[in-house]
């Protein structure tokens, strides 16, 4: 088992505590982010999902429990905050809206230059940070607001990884592209999971991102880890998941009603591929017989 770089501690947040509008937005999380993987976190609208993540770098602070990068407490000091923030890089849903700068340069370049890093090297930062998430090089001195939506959210995403985190933490990001944009986002995340090593958690509520790319899940209701663990030991706890409002990935839902038929399938079938492959083995089988 990998070791972990990140992880909360009962972790706790309540929003307006002592008023009329108290809410208790998650309560008593412990959760570990383990290095180079990629970690799902999936739950329904209001589950905590959003509020967790505001946590991993210290955007917000716990009402109780602690969050600890590598052991420290992130919320202990200045610099302690300053290095979560260095680390652990936090792209939030629709990031395209957060553009400012003048050049889609200078906006891949802000998080570097206030890490107070060389001119030679945030240059460096920002080509490669470029490179990673598909911006072209002429792109670099247009305006961002000249860029389509897809474009937008590409220099979005390269902001953050110009700061090279070692935790890279994506909150819906493939919200609002369509499906040939939500698989080129995904190949340039992939891209810099795979040259880095860094771990990446993707927070959604589509089962079917989740299962396509995560190697681990976290499930939030209520605030609460309803359930954790690989995404089979997951998906072969389709009823519960459904219960929670959560849509199950399609072969999920395909392979429990051939279940019902009587065809015998492992409960670990929720892609395609996985599926091909267990009706494949069942018809040799039956070819063997």
């Amino acid at each position: 088992m990998k070791e972990p770089i990140l992880k909360t501690e009962e972790l706790t947040h309540i929003y307006s505590p002592g008023t009329p509008f108290e809410m208790t937005a998650v309560e008593n999380v412990s959760i570990e982010i383990r290095k180079g993987e990629i970690l799902g976190i999936i739950g329904h609208t209001g589950s905590g999902k959003s509020t967790l993540i505001q946590h991993l770098n210290a955007l917000v602070k716990p009402s109780s429990g602690r969050v600890l990068l590598e052991g420290r407490d992130i919320n202990e000091s200045k610099d302690s905050v300053r290095d979560a923030r260095a680390k652990v890089g936090l792209v939030f849903q629709y990031p395209e809206y957060q553009l400012f700068e003048e050049t889609v340069y200078k906006d891949i370049a802000f998080g570097p230059k206030n890490m107070k890093l060389s001119e030679d090297e945030i240059d460096g930062r920002v080509r490669r940070a470029a490179r990673f998430v598909g911006v072209e090089e002429e792109l670099l001195d247009r305006s961002p607001f000249d860029l389509s939506g897809g474009q937008k959210r590409r220099v979005a995403i390269a902001g953050v990884i110009a700061m090279m985190p070692e935790v890279l933490v994506l909150d819906e990001p493939m919200a609002g592209l369509d499906p040939q944009g939500r698989e080129e986002i995904m190949k340039n995340i992939l891209a810099y999971h795979d040259e880095t090593g860094a771990a990446i958690v993707i927070v959604t509520h589509s089962m079917d991102e989740a299962a396509s790319y995560a190697d681990r899940m976290i499930v939030l209701n209520h605030g609460r880890v309803a359930m954790e663990g690989a995404p089979e030991e997951v998906f072969s706890r389709g009823e519960e998941l459904r219960g929670m409002g959560l849509a199950t990935p399609v072969m999920t839902d395909v392979a429990d009603k051939l279940r019902k038929l009587g065809v015998e399938l492992p409960a670990s079938v929720y892609t395609v591929e996985q599926m091909v492959s267990a009706l494949t083995a069942l018809e040799r089988g039956r070819r063997g017989a």
